[in-house]
C-alpha cells in the first residue's frame, strides 16, 4: 500500500518503487561513464601510451572532482527529506548553497590546475601526458560540481526522467568532440591528445549543468519549492557541509588511493598498468548500476526518512539486493566467460602484438574475473552507502572507508605484489578481497542502527510549509 507522501505510485520501499526512481539514474550515470569510457577508447587507438597516461592522471583529478561533487550531491538528501517531510518551501534552499559552494571550488581547482600538476607527476613515465590531461580536467572541476548540485534537486523528489535526456546529450557532445579534438581535423582543428580527451569531457558536464540550472530556476519550481531563494545561508550550508564534507573527504581518499594503485601498476611494468587501465575501465563503466542504484536508494530512503517512516529502509536494501544480484548475472557473462572479443575490439589496434600474447591474455581473463567480483561487492557496498547517506551518517563513512583503502588494498598490494614482484593477477585479486572486507565493515554498521538516530531537518526555528499542492501542479510535477 503506498503512502500519500510516497515517490511513487509502487509500494515503499518495494522493488518496482526503487527501480523507478534507480533505472533512469543509472542511464543517466551510464551515459555519464560512458563518456569517461569514451575517452579511453579514442585514446587507446590513439596511443596506449595516451591511454595508461589517462588512466593515472585522471584517477587523481577524479578523485578531487568527486570529493567536491559528492559534497555538493548533498542537495539530494536534504532536498529528499524536505520533501518527505512536506516542507516544500524549502526544498532550494540547500540546492543553491550547494550552487555557491561550487562556484567557491574555483579558489581550489584553479591553483591545483597551475601549480599542482607538475609537482604532482614530474619524473613520471608519462609526465608531460599526464601533467596536461589532469590540468585540463582541474580547470573544469567546478562544472561536474554544479552538475551534481542540479541534480540533487531533482533526484530527491523523484523525478529522474529528464536527467537520462540530459546525459545522452552530454555523451553525444563528447564522443563528437572526442574525436574532433584528440585526432584533429586537418586545415580547422589541431591535434590534442589527452588534451582533447579532457576538454570534450568537460565540455560534457558543463552541456548537462546549464540544461538543469534552466529547469531548476523555472517559474514553477521558484513558486512552488524556493529554487529562487539564491541567498547564503550560513547555518543550512553548514548542515549541508557537515553531511557532505565526510562523503566528499572519503571519496576523494579512496579514488586517491585508487590512483595511488595504478602509479603502482605503472611501476611495475607496461603490462601491468595496461591490463589494470582495461580492468578499471570495466569497472568504471559497468558501475552505472551500483552508482544509479545507491542515489535511488538515497532518494527514496530519505524521503521514507523525512516521512518518519524509517522501518521501510531496510526493505529498499532487501529490493536493492535483488536487483543486484540479477544485473550481476547479466554481466558474469561478458566477463567471466570469454571477453576477450570485446577487449580487442574496443582497446586493442588490429595487429598489436599485445593482442595475440597469450601470456597478455590470461592474465586479462582472470583479472576480469577479479574485477567482476570486486564489482558484485561493491555494489552491494555502494547500496548501503547509499541509506546510511541518507540518514546523515557520513562521519562512519569517512572513518570506515578512508582508512579501508590503505589498510585493506594499498598496503597488501605494496608489501605482496610490488615488493615481491608478483604478477598482476594478485593486485586484482586483493581488489576484489578489499571490497568485500569493506562490504562486511558497511553491513555491520548498517545493523547496528545508529543512523535511525540521526536527524538532519529538525530545527524549531522553521516554519514548515505542509500546504498541498493544488492538482494542476501535481499534474506538473508528474509530468517532469
Amino acid at each position: 500500500m503506498t503512502h500519500p507522501n510516497s515517490l511513487t505510485r509502487y509500494p515503499e520501499g518495494s522493488i518496482r518503487e526503487l527501480w523507478s526512481i534507480s533505472m533512469p539514474l543509472m542511464i543517466s550515470t551510464l551515459a555519464s561513464l560512458f563518456m569517461i569510457f569514451t575517452d579511453r577508447i579514442f585514446l587507446a587507438h590513439y596511443s596506449l601510451a595516451a591511454l595508461n597516461a589517462s588512466v593515472n592522471a585522471g584517477t587523481l583529478a577524479w578523485a578531487l572532482m568527486i570529493g567536491v561533487g559528492m559534497i555538493t550531491a548533498m542537495s539530494e538528501i536534504f532536498v529528499a527529506q524536505y520533501n518527505g517531510a512536506k516542507q516544500y518551501s524549502r526544498l532550494g534552499i540547500p540546492v543553491w548553497q550547494m550552487i555557491w559552494f561550487s562556484f567557491f571550488s574555483l579558489a581550489f581547482f584553479i591553483p591545483v590546475a597551475i601549480w599542482g600538476a607538475p609537482l604532482i607527476f614530474q619524473g613520471s613515465l608519462y609526465a608531460e601526458m599526464e601533467i596536461e590531461f589532469f590540468r585540463w580536467l582541474m580547470f573544469f572541476g567546478p562544472s561536474y560540481a554544479l552538475m551534481t548540485t542540479f541534480s540533487g534537486f531533482f533526484i530527491g523528489r523523484g523525478k529522474t526522467k529528464m536527467l537520462v535526456w540530459l546525459a545522452v546529450g552530454a555523451n553525444m557532445i563528447n564522443i563528437g568532440l572526442d574525436r574532433a579534438l584528440i585526432f584533429g581535423i586537418p586545415g580547422l582543428i589541431p591535434e590534442m591528445g589527452v588534451r582533447g580527451a579532457a576538454i570534450a569531457t568537460c565540455f560534457g558536464y558543463m552541456f548537462e549543468a546549464s540544461m538543469l540550472a534552466i529547469l531548476f530556476l523555472s517559474k514553477e519550481n521558484r513558486q512552488l519549492y524556493g529554487a529562487g531563494s539564491y541567498k547564503i545561508d550560513w547555518a543550512e550550508m553548514k548542515k549541508c557541509l557537515k553531511v557532505g564534507f565526510p562523503q566528499g573527504i572519503f571519496c576523494c581518499l579512496e579514488v586517491f588511493g585508487w590512483a595511488v594503485f595504478y602509479w603502482l601498476m605503472t611501476a611495475l611494468g607496461e603490462m601491468h598498468i595496461t591490463i589494470s587501465s582495461i580492468c578499471q575501465s570495466f569497472t568504471i563503466l559497468l558501475s552505472f548500476f551500483c552508482d544509479g542504484l545507491s542515489r535511488g536508494a538515497a532518494a527514496v530512503a530519505g524521503n521514507l526518512i523525512g516521512a518518519k517512516r524509517r522501518q521501510f529502509v531496510t526493505k529498499v536494501l532487501k529490493s536493492g539486493v535483488v536487483l543486484l544480484i540479477i544485473f550481476n548475472c547479466v554481466v558474469g557473462i561478458f566477463l567471466v566467460l570469454d571477453p576477450d572479443d570485446t577487449v580487442r575490439f574496443l582497446f586493442l589496434e588490429e595487429g598489436s602484438k599485445v593482442q595475440v600474447d597469450p601470456l597478455f591474455q590470461g592474465a586479462l581473463r582472470i583479472c576480469l574475473v577479479f574485477a567482476f567480483l570486486y564489482l558484485f561487492f561493491e555494489g552491494i557496498r555502494w547500496l548501503l552507502s547509499g541509506l546510511l547517506i541518507a540518514a546523515g551518517d557520513t562521519m562512519f563513512l569517512l572513518i570506515a572507508g578512508s582508512l579501508s583503502v590503505w589498510f585493506f588494498l594499498l598496503g597488501p598490494v605494496y608489501l605482496i605484489v610490488v615488493r615481491q614482484n608478483l604478477s598482476v593477477e594478485y593486485a586484482w585479486a586483493m581488489a576484489a578481497i578489499y571490497s568485500a572486507l569493506l562490504l562486511s565493515l558497511y553491513w555491520f554498521r548498517f545493523k547496528r542502527g545508529t543512523w535511525q538516530k540521526i536527524d538532519l531537518i529538525v530545527d524549531e526555528n522553521i516554519e514548515v510549509n505542509t500546504i498541498p499542492l493544488n492538482p494542476s501542479d501535481v499534474a506538473l510535477d508528474r509530468a517532469e
